[in-house]
């Protein structure tokens, strides 16, 4: 999800592959409720679905049916749009089924609707290049928090021209890039500590992290 950077007025995209299956639709659900965080990161949110699940009449529910569900539970409108991918056509090109998804897609009449039970994420740039591609099987759902972190790290590396390390979170310390010498370091971070001549940390403030200040 090549690589791009961040540029003001530019805008990262959250594009999730989904289904109507309960664990999908919590992650719907929790992410329409949060849509305004992404907006505040500059973030346009974007599902893309597969048609879909079974009903107990065997046919396959429409997706303004499952709308209507997301937007029982959250208590309020789901705030970005799905794209309908009835056959599976994009999941395919995405790359995006794992082995359970491919024997379905070859039972199911995929030109009438299929379920799809994996979950990709992709973090797409400005520019349209993939940044981040996070993988999620059946049985496990998306963490927002994560996603979020993911964002932030994303955004915060392009523009302050850092790394991040293991578990970073806005405020903790970054990594200097080891094509930055020392003397250009000290002038461009201040402080920093070399635990290994490749490996530098220097403190990046919480405030320094937030897309509105990184864009100023």
């Amino acid at each position: 999800m090549a690589r791009t950077t961040v540029h003001t007025g530019g805008v990262d995209k959250l594009f999730k592959l989904a289904v109507t299956k309960p664990v999908a639709t919590t992650e719907l659900v929790l992410f329409s409720q949060l849509h305004v965080e992404f907006e505040n990161r500059n973030v346009k949110l974007l599902a893309l679905s597969t048609k879909n699940t079974l009903s107990e009449h065997g046919t396959y529910r429409d997706h303004n049916e499952w709308i209507k569900d997301v937007e029982e539970i959250g208590n309020g409108p789901l705030g970005f749009p799905i794209i309908v991918d009835n056959g599976g056509i994009l999941a395919d090109l995405y790359h995006v089924l794992d082995e359970p998804d491919i024997k379905n897609d070859k039972i199911h009449d995929t030109r009438h609707g299929l379920a799809y039970h994996s979950r990709t994420a992709f973090i797409i740039g400005p520019q349209k290049h993939f940044r981040l591609i996070l993988r999620f099987p059946a049985v496990v759902g998306m963490s927002t928090g994560e996603v979020f972190r993911l964002i932030d790290a994303l955004q915060t590396a392009t523009v302050a021209d850092i790394r991040t390390p293991a578990n970073w979170m806005p405020g903790g310390d970054v990594i200097i890039p080891r094509a930055v010498k020392d003397e250009e370091a000290k002038e461009k971070f201040g402080t920093f500590k070399a635990v290994k001549p490749y490996l530098r940390f220097s403190p990046l403030p919480i405030e320094k992290t937030t897309y509105q200040d990184l864009v100023r």
